[in-house]
């Protein structure tokens, strides 16, 4: 066996910041709070106010954002993204190896750990937790973990997990990978994660799920037997998640001290909020990348590269980050710089050029036939402004273009029945690791792009197998140079800017990469 240590990168940004707030009761997407609570019940509260709904409370079958940050709260997982250099560090696990063939990974666990309901944790969570991915395909995250043979305890305190062939992300996939208790879960199954007044989630992380009301706030207090406190102890009371749905609402409510911290901030806003008396703003550049996807089948435009190169050339990534998007970095590479795979000596921006666009538009079939162009609403900031400045670049370079701007889910849906030529989205690098995006998106194209790479898929399976962080490297560089070359299945415009704004006197926010914001070990300086 040898020693894997920490040699995978991962990278992730420490953020340390200092707020200062009055919190509030209430929620809903309506509700601002009205600041009285902490005082009547002589709590030291902390509110986060973001604009997504809970919907449910599996963690294993849930992949945004919103989801990943609350689970922080309430669960551990193996390892997390924190050690010295960002690199991969223990969390619940003490040490692993693999083998030298990669299809086993031996992790010794922590002891003495309890979960909130009392449960020991030990390898029997290991194994009830992944075996329950095998056991159920269909959950958000088993898509996740397609080389996962099995899993097994080897003593009380170690557990092997089994791969059907090598996989090089496999640590990166366990940092969002949540611990269960395995009598629970034998006991309850899937109702294990419902959240009502008779059962609540149950981890060993540093807060314990209290109250919930759909569509309003869901509430945690403080563990104090929580293992991992060290001299981090948080001196909140109680955590609020409070869904504010509204731009406006959350934004009043971090300007009168009814909310501590807010998401989504808008462009609009976000200036405005900086000459607010006690409030902070803070722009991230994380991981996430605002694309352009290709329809390539069934004798539809993009499946001529010259024709896809001409969108390359006709947009202008530069003027859309400064006067459109609001902020960013032009892309020069599919994956932004801090992500595995990233290629410093060959990265760079694509030139905008419009007589070579039209040039390379001349080059194909294209007879002025139009050009079906879909966008979500309410998923990356000025989404309607920088849909229509792309299709005016379009325009301008000699595509017709009729540009459908929907409800979520509503694009969802039509970007999953494959009824487009164009569409504009985002996506995020989880923890600074591109295997799930080019694995679903790709690879398995997901979003029905119908684009086929013989050569890039290869070397995304390719990648998967290499355990060797140096060697896999190199082939995921590999990776994006075919892509980037090909401006297929997506185009990337550029990395997005996340702004929050936050109240002064606050210390303890960890922000990852790809901007999941860990406030599990938050403190907030005396009133």
């Amino acid at each position: 066996m040898k020693k894997s240590g920490l040699t995978k990168k991962v990278l992730c940004l420490a953020l340390c910041t200092v707020m200062a707030v009055m919190t509030g009761c209430g929620g809903g997407s309506a509700s601002s709070g009205t600041g009285s609570s902490q005082k009547a019940e002589g709590e030291n509260k902390f509110v986060f106010a973001g604009p997504n709904n809970i919907t449910q409370w599996d963690p294993l079958n849930e992949n945004k954002t919103n989801a990943y940050m609350l689970s922080k709260l309430t669960y551990n997982t193996l390892v997390n993204p924190y050690g010295e250099n960002n690199t991969i560090q223990p969390e619940l696990a003490t040490e692993w190896s693999v083998s030298d063939d990669g299809l086993q990974w031996t992790f010794k666990l922590k002891e003495g750990v309890k979960f909130h309901n009392g449960e020991d944790f030990n390898a029997d969570s290991v194994v009830a937790t992944l075996q329950r991915m095998i056991d159920n395909p269909t959950l958000v995250h088993a898509a996740f973990w397609p080389s996962l043979e099995g899993v097994e305890a080897q003593d009380t305190y170690t557990a092997v997990i089994k791969l059907k062939e090598p996989w090089g992300a496999l640590l990166n996939q366990l940092i969002d990978t949540p611990m269960f208790p395995p009598k629970a879960l034998a006991e309850k199954g899937d109702a294990l994660f419902e959240f009502n007044e008779t059962n609540k989630p149950v981890g060993t992380g540093p807060w314990i799920a209290d109250k919930w009301t759909p569509g309003q706030d869901a509430e945690f207090v403080r563990n104090d037997e929580y293992w991992d406190w060290g001299n981090e102890k948080s001196n909140v009371d109680r955590i609020v998640y409070r869904p504010v749905i509204e731009d406006t609402t959350r934004v009043s409510g971090i300007q009168t001290g009814d909310l501590d911290m807010i998401d989504a901030v808008p462009v609009e806003q976000a200036d405005m909020l900086t000459s607010v008396k006690g409030v902070k703003v803070e722009k991230l550049l994380g991981s996430a990348i605002v694309h352009l996807g290709f329809r390539t089948a069934d004798g539809r435009v993009f499946e001529d590269v010259n024709a896809r190169q001409a969108v390359n050339h006709a947009l202008n990534r530069e003027l859309l980050v400064q006067s459109i998007a609001g902020g960013g970095e032009a892309s020069d590479w599919p994956a932004p710089k801090g992500v595995f795979g990233y290629d410093k000596e060959n990265a760079k921006i694509p030139e905008y050029n419009l007589d070579m666009a039209k040039d390379l538009l001349s080059k194909t079939s294209y007879a002025g036939e139009e050009i079906s162009f879909i966008a979500p609403t309410g998923v990356f900031a000025r989404n309607k402004e920088v849909a229509q400045a792309v299709l005016a670049m379009l325009t301008d370079a000699g595509f017709k273009v009729n540009l459908e701007i929907m409800e979520n889910a509503a694009f969802q849906e039509r970007r999953a029945s494959g009824n487009y030529d164009l569409y504009i989205q985002r996506y995020p690098y989880p923890a600074g690791d591109p295997d799930s995006v080019i694995t679903q998106r790709w690879l398995n194209d997901a979003h029905k792009s119908g684009y086929v790479n013989e050569e890039m898929n290869e070397k995304i399976l390719e990648q998967k197998r290499e355990s060797d962080p140096v060697k896999r490297e190199q082939i995921l560089k590999e990776v994006f140079a075919i892509e980037w070359a090909e401006a297929a299945p997506h185009l990337a415009l550029y990395q997005q800017v996340t702004t929050l704004a936050y109240r002064e006197g606050i210390t303890g926010l960890r922000v990852r990469i790809d901007n999941v914001f860990d406030y599990s070990k938050v403190s907030k300086a005396a009133q």
